[in-house]
C-alpha cells in the first residue's frame, strides 16, 4: 500500500547544520538538477500545489527545506545543483551545505533523484550519485517530465538509465513521473512506505 500522505507542514529553511530542527523520523531528501521537477515532484507527491516552492526560473531553491509529513516522516529540499547562471560562490555555498547536510549524522535514509527525462543522467547527476552513495544512502531515481515525451521515448530513457546506473549498489529504484499527469505519484509513495515500516 502506498503511504497516505495526511498533513505535510513546512518546518524551516536552514544553510547549516546548527539551524537545521531536531528530528528522530526517518528523513527522505529529494535533489536534482535545477529545473528538473524536484519542486513539482514534491508538491505532487504531497497532494499541495505551494508545499515547496516551484519556479520556471532556475535556482531558486537556495536553503535546505525541511517538511514533517504525518508527524513521523521528514522531507528535506535539498538546493537544485548545475544552474548554469550561479556564481562560483553561491555555487560553492550550495555545495557545502549539501555535504554538511550529508554529514550532519541525522537519520537519512533515502535519496529521491529528479532526472528530466529529456536530458538524462549527466555528469553533475553522476557526481551527485557518487556522493550519496558514499555515505551509504540508498538512491531512487526518478525520471521526471514524462508527459513532454512520447510512450515510446519514455521506456527508452528508462532501459537507458537502467544500462547506466547497473553497477551503483545504492540505486534501488528507477521509476518514471509526471507531476502534470500524476503517473508514478504512486510509485513514489508505496517506496516511502515500504522504507518508513
Amino acid at each position: 500500500m502506498p503511504l497516505n500522505i495526511k498533513k505535510s507542514d513546512f518546518v524551516k529553511s536552514a544553510s547549516k547544520p546548527s539551524q537545521y530542527p531536531p528530528t528522530s523520523h526517518p528523513e527522505f531528501f529529494f535533489a536534482g538538477k535545477s529545473n528538473s521537477g524536484k519542486s513539482s515532484m514534491l508538491n505532487a507527491i504531497c497532494n499541495r500545489k505551494k508545499l515547496a516552492i516551484t519556479s520556471k526560473t532556475p535556482g531558486r531553491t537556495q536553503l535546505i527545506n525541511f517538511f514533517l509529513i504525518n508527524d513521523c516522516i521528514s522531507f528535506v529540499d535539498i538546493p537544485g545543483y548545475g544552474y548554469a547562471n550561479t556564481s562560483k560562490k553561491v555555487s560553492n555555498a550550495w555545495n557545502d551545505m549539501i555535504l554538511n547536510y550529508l554529514a550532519s549524522n541525522r537519520n537519512i535514509v533515502s535519496m529521491f533523484m529528479a532526472v528530466d527525462i529529456r536530458r538524462g543522467i549527466e555528469e553533475l547527476d553522476t557526481k551527485m550519485i557518487n556522493l550519496t552513495s558514499s555515505y551509504n544512502i540508498d538512491i531512487n531515481i526518478i525520471i521526471t517530465k514524462a508527459d513532454k515525451v512520447s510512450k515510446a521515448k519514455k521506456f527508452e530513457m528508462k532501459r537507458k538509465i537502467e544500462n547506466e546506473l547497473l553497477n551503483y549498489k545504492n540505486v534501488k529504484n528507477i521509476n518514471i513521473f509526471s507531476s502534470k499527469s500524476g503517473e508514478g505519484v504512486r510509485d513514489i509513495l508505496e517506496i516511502i512506505e515500504k522504507i518508513s515500516l
